[in-house]
């Protein structure tokens, strides 16, 4: 009786809510028995945390890497995205307080809430209303999704740029919208690069999914909607590209601090010792690189690490190619490799890390079987999954950590439904 008393709409309405509400309340839950609520990780991962303050106190972005004094140098180091959240919470919350923690951790649990959401409406679109709430339900219960709440980083706020990017997608391919509506579609892909860019090398295959959907590969729709997206991206890219160039004199995308990514991962530790290249020559962590980045500055730094970086491909292209591919292994089997001691590699030794390891290789397997086999919508889902595929380049040049899986487990959790519903 009790359906029955409710239209299908609304039943199916407040069961999204109540998952919903659930999945919030599990990552609150998380906080609360790990960090605490209104806790952080102490001195790691506190990079978004000191140019906060510093936009607080400074009214501009500078380096979050110098702590030995306080620079006055500008930073493009990371992007204003997430920056700019910790800056507003920290403004109205007060600066690193426990008031202020908690609700970077609320924007970080509701952000992946969103992405529960997106999955959803995303795979009902594709997949039917089965396939939508089983997505979901994988999506409130993934470790990946859950585990980094506590991280004031970008990543979860990334997961839900790429979740709602899936979704658009797929709503431009299915329905008519106006020019208007591509253009803001690459308004929005400019305002998640502003977030982090590393999806950006993957956006030709965001931007051609809906539009051979709906056109096939005919040239004419082709020159017509591209434009209009990359006109789009541009204009929400511009301020912050004109900013850096009169800054620093020179053209960069969202960010210049690819190189010291880049040296992370290719120098003398890289295959010896990997936890020590990062903890070595991270600057926040390593007593020696902070002297040597307060000494140079910021830019300075990143230059010598470019130069470094560069020597060191240039004297063993072949060990660089093996380190990548290490790092290809390690990001799709969940980082058992490049991130082990040289004396202990392989799977990561506590059972909870041993477990999401497991997930994410069956994950990568599926992604796999369905890039080979027609799988999900006669092969339209390997739109997405080029996507992820690209994501993971740019890591696995430089170095490779567990939570740079996060922002694509939107995209797997989909694929995998794809097996199951052919």
């Amino acid at each position: 009786m009790w359906p029955r008393a409710f239209p299908h709409w609304n039943f199916r309405l407040i069961a999204l809510l109540f998952l919903l509400m659930a999945s919030f309340a599990l990552r609150i839950a998380y906080c609360h028995a790990t960090t605490g609520l209104g806790g952080s990780l102490g001195r790691h991962y506190r990079e978004y945390l000191i140019q906060g303050r510093r936009f607080i106190e400074l009214g501009t972005l500078v380096s979050p890497f110098i702590l030995e004094r306080v620079p006055t140098e500008p930073s493009a180091l990371l992007p204003p995205g997430y920056t700019l959240v910790v800056a507003a919470v920290f403004g109205i919350f007060g600066v690193e307080t426990t008031a202020s923690f908690f609700v970077l951790q609320l924007v970080n649990a509701l952000a992946t809430t969103l992405v529960v959401w997106f999955v959803f409406l995303t795979a009902e679109r594709l997949g039917g209303r089965y396939a939508a709430w089983v997505a979901a339900l994988i999506a409130a219960l993934h470790p990946a999704l859950i585990g980094f709440t506590t991280y004031f980083w970008d990543t979860s706020l990334l997961a839900l740029g790429v979740s709602m990017t899936i979704y658009l997608a797929v709503t431009l391919r299915d329905s008519k919208e106006s020019v208007s509506s591509w253009c803001l579609y690459g308004l929005f892909l400019g305002l998640v690069a502003m977030v982090n860019p590393s999806l950006t090398a993957a956006y030709p295959f965001l931007v051609l999914w809906p539009i051979t959907k709906r056109f096939g590969f005919r040239p004419r729709p082709m020159l017509s909607y591209v434009p209009v997206v990359i006109a789009g991206w541009v204009v929400a890219l511009a301020p912050w590209t004109i900013r850096n160039y009169l800054h620093f004199g020179e053209w960069f995308y969202v960010r210049n601090g690819f190189a010291h990514e880049l040296w992370i991962g290719v120098c003398p530790e890289a295959d010896t010792d990997p936890p020590e290249a990062f903890f070595g020559r991270f600057p926040l962590l390593n007593a020696q690189a902070q002297r040597r980045i307060s000494e140079i500055g910021e830019t300075a730094y990143i230059q010598e690490c470019a130069a470094s970086a560069k020597a060191a491909i240039r004297a063993d292209p072949l060990r660089y190619l093996r380190l990548t591919a290490v790092r290809a292994v390690d990001y799709w089997a969940g980082t058992v490799f490049s991130r082990a001691r040289a004396e202990s590699p392989g799977v990561p030794r506590n059972w909870p890390h041993r477990a999401i390891c497991v997930l994410l290789v069956l994950e990568s397997c599926v992604l796999l079987v369905c890039l080979f086999r027609r799988i999900g919508g006669s092969g339209e889902l390997r739109w997405p999954a080029l996507t992820a595929l690209t994501f993971s380049i740019v890591y696995c040049l430089t170095h490779v950590q567990v939570r740079f899986r996060t922002p694509i487990e939107p995209i797997l959790i989909l694929w995998t439904l794809a097996v199951f519903d052919p």
